[in-house]
């Protein structure tokens, strides 16, 4: 019998286990990770769609760099801060994003002028010491004039990012809680951080926050995965705390913990609905809430190392079926052939939580891993392949709205410009705008007005007069001569092309430098309000209606008389932004029309009315007509409401109202036209003809050349053209 070499063996396998770890992951993936989700990544167009990225202060990673920080003449610093921020700034603009999140708090510290803790050490290199101006109020102006909405990044636990005697006496300063409640401190992971099972720890956190709340015009709080962050068990030594706060509430330390986190995130949201209710709160955990696998019957089929339910002691599930938080961004760093914790899988595990509650979805993307990391999908071409399923299955997804990459200095890095192109040049190619959070209240502000447009030595100049104060900025929006926007519509992304942040003067102004023709272009120009609420259009163009696409430079002579009628009700459109003005009136259509202008208001009960009324729109408007006398119809109690009206029968409804309102002497100026000069007058019907030759005469008809056209069917331009000549006394 052959003897087995019992040691060679285990050798042997060691070896394969080993080999098969450092096998990128790739290795045991599919050939196509993407192909079971190629149904939710059709679309690349979002019109709303959340695009930010994180600012990371800590250790200088993003800003201020650590060059800048250790420059000792403070004008020359302050001076080299800013352009910094503002270079970020304008590369997030230039990217198309609509959103940063910039760390204001990274180690129980500010980056504003705190009452509660001291000034950051990232700003000068020293915990304490006031860089002479402030950071925060800087970054949001500038972010506002940008139209950049701007998330206050705190982390709520972390005092340090280092436990040696340096960091222990650099933190011995006023207004440090290291030094004022040395008792609250624990360590893990190597840092100091506050242990939040203290009730006066969880209060110190929400009076950081909600400084910042009631200080400054931030647009949302936002929350990292820094919450219970320990390297092992038990490695954060609270023991002693559970036992004299738990009061026999929670027979174990993880539910008394996560408890603890619950507490402090519902009190956050509700002081923060309480100051500022427009203010959105969010929290971006780490990708998994739990595994199945690890007896969590409603958790994901992942394989996570550091779940938050578990490992974090964060029920961010919970957090969102409450809807105590506004957001939440999971830190999906995952490829979808990751086989521990897939994109697309986690992604819909996300979804499905959210589904039908008041949170929104935003799905934190690894730009930092691009070149960086084992995982194939993450390098090179495949990278790009990556992040554009990626991004197609964020759009794809109904429940997924935004995206947002960590960290920014990652954009300029020489080894992921590849990733970054195609996010510039494809996957952010087009402006989007920022999703409504209906919850949070606001509406839509009054459109703009009294919009115009001429050309300027850089472009196309447009301004308007805004009509709200609730106005924060505006979209502008440009298409081809002809064509129209529906800014209800993901398509709608592609013509827009800017937002504008309202000025403090009564004129706001945009140059479109992308444009030098202003005879083949229109604009669309809508209001929205700080939560993003949109208004109605107001369409600018030459020859142009400012409600209208399709009344336009064939219609000029109608511009005027469409838009008027129409601010005052008189008129409607057909819908999608058109009024159709060369379509024919139907008998029932210009009656109303009639009706609005003279303000006669259709009755509720209709006691007799023609035959043909039927149940329709103009139903109640024919039987109030009828009974006022203001029609007779065609005979056998008929009107016809839905044929064309010819002109002459347009004229005999008017003169008949005209008249039996009194109105006729009133308001029409008899010294217009020769009736017997035109040419056609015996086409007329003798039913007809008194009206027709009392309009010419007031110069109401203008007719066509030497004709009156009488029986041809009248348009709706027409339609509005008369009774506009008429409210204006127009010859």
């Amino acid at each position: 019998m052959k003897k087995i070499n019992f040691k060679k063996n285990i050798l042997f396998i060691i070896a394969m286990v080993l080999v098969l770890v450092e096998l990128p992951i790739s290795a045991f993936a599919s050939p196509n990770p993407w192909g079971p989700y190629n149904e939710y990544m059709k679309d690349s167009i979002a019109k709303r769609h959340l695009r930010g990225a994180w600012v990371s202060t800590t250790l200088n990673l993003d800003w201020p760099s650590a060059e800048v920080r250790n420059i000792t003449d403070d004008d020359e610093r302050i001076e080299r801060t800013k352009e910094e921020l503002i270079k970020i700034l304008d590369k997030s603009v230039e990217l198309n994003m609509n959103a940063i999140f910039l760390q204001v708090s990274p180690e129980g510290d500010a980056f504003y002028p705190s009452d509660v803790v001291p000034w950051s050490r990232y700003l000068t290199g020293s915990f304490g010491k006031d860089p002479a101006f402030d950071p925060l109020a800087f970054a949001i102006e500038e972010a506002h004039k940008r139209n950049l909405e701007i998330h206050a990044w705190f982390n709520p636990y972390r005092v340090s990012m280092y436990t040696d005697d340096a960091t222990e006496e650099s933190l011995d300063i006023d207004k440090s809680v290291f030094k004022e409640h040395p008792d609250w401190i624990r360590t893990a992971h190597s840092r100091f951080v506050v242990d939040p099972g203290i009730p006066e720890a969880r209060e110190w956190i929400k009076k950081r926050v909600m400084e910042v709340v009631e200080n400054y015009d931030v647009d949302g709080i936002h929350f990292d995965d820094y919450f219970y962050n320990e390297a092992y068990k038990g490695e954060l030594d609270d023991t002693d705390t559970f036992n004299k706060y738990n009061s026999g509430e929670f027979s174990n330390i993880e539910d008394w913990r996560r408890n603890n986190t619950y507490l402090l995130i519902k009190e956050i949201y509700n002081e923060i609905i309480a100051a500022k209710p427009w203010v959105k709160f969010g929290v971006s955990p780490t990708a998994v809430w739990g595994n199945k696998k690890d007896g969590h019957p409603d958790g994901s089929n992942t394989n996570a190392g550091v779940p938050n339910f578990d490992r974090s002691f964060a029920d961010t599930k919970r957090w969102v079926e409450e809807e105590i938080i506004d957001y939440i961004a999971p830190q999906v760093y995952f490829s979808f052939a990751n086989p521990h914790v897939p994109y697309g899988d986690i992604i819909t595990w996300w979804s499905n939580i959210v589904k039908d509650k008041n949170v929104h979805l935003y799905i934190g993307q690894a730009l930092y891993k691009v070149n960086a990391d084992k995982d194939i999908y993450f390098q090179n071409n495949k990278a790009v392949e990556e992040f554009t399923h990626q991004h197609r299955f964020n759009i794809g997804k109904p429940e997924v709205l935004g995206s947002i990459m960590f960290r920014f200095r990652n954009f300029e890095d020489p080894n992921k410009q590849e990733v970054v192109y195609a996010i510039e040049k494809d996957l952010w190619a087009t402006k989007s705008l920022v999703p409504i959070m209906d919850w949070k209240g606001g509406k839509a502000p009054q459109s703009p007005i009294e919009g115009k447009i001429e050309l300027h030595p850089n472009g196309n100049k447009l301004s308007w007069l805004n009509q709200d104060e609730n106005t924060a900025y505006y979209a502008i929006y440009r298409t081809s001569k002809g064509n129209s926007v529906n800014i209800n519509s993901n398509g709608s992304g592609l013509q827009l092309i800017a937002t504008v942040r309202r000025n403090n003067n009564e004129i706001q102004e945009f140059v479109d430098r992308t444009s030098s023709s202003i005879d083949d272009v229109i604009y669309v120009v809508t209001a929205l309000d700080r939560l993003h609420h949109e208004s109605k259009e107001l369409i600018i163009g030459t020859n142009q209606s400012k409600y209208f696409y399709d009344v336009n430079k064939g219609q000029a002579w109608a511009i005027e008389a469409i838009d008027n009628l129409y601010e005052r009700d008189i008129i409607k459109g057909v819908g999608n932004g058109k009024f159709d003005p060369a379509r024919n009136i139907s008998r029932a259509d210009f009656l109303i029309m009639v009706m609005n202008y003279y303000g006669i208001e259709p009755e509720d009960t209709i006691n007799d009315n023609f035959s043909d009324a039927g149940n329709k729109y103009y139903t109640k408007y024919l039987g109030t007509a009828k009974k006022l006398g203001l029609i007779y119809g065609v005979g056998d109690n008929l009107y016809l409401p839905e044929n064309n009206m010819t002109r002459q029968d347009m004229f005999v409804i008017l003169y008949r109202i005209l008249n039996i309102l009194g109105k006729f002497d009133e308001n029409i100026d008899m010294s217009g036209l020769n009736f017997e000069e035109f040419t056609d007058i015996e086409e007329i019907d003798d039913y007809a003809r008194e009206a027709l030759e009392a309009f010419v005469n007031a110069g109401i008809i203008q007719g066509d050349g030497n004709k009156l056209v009488p029986k041809a069917m009248a348009t709706r331009a027409q339609a509005a053209q008369v009774i506009y000549n008429i409210d204006t006394g127009t010859h």
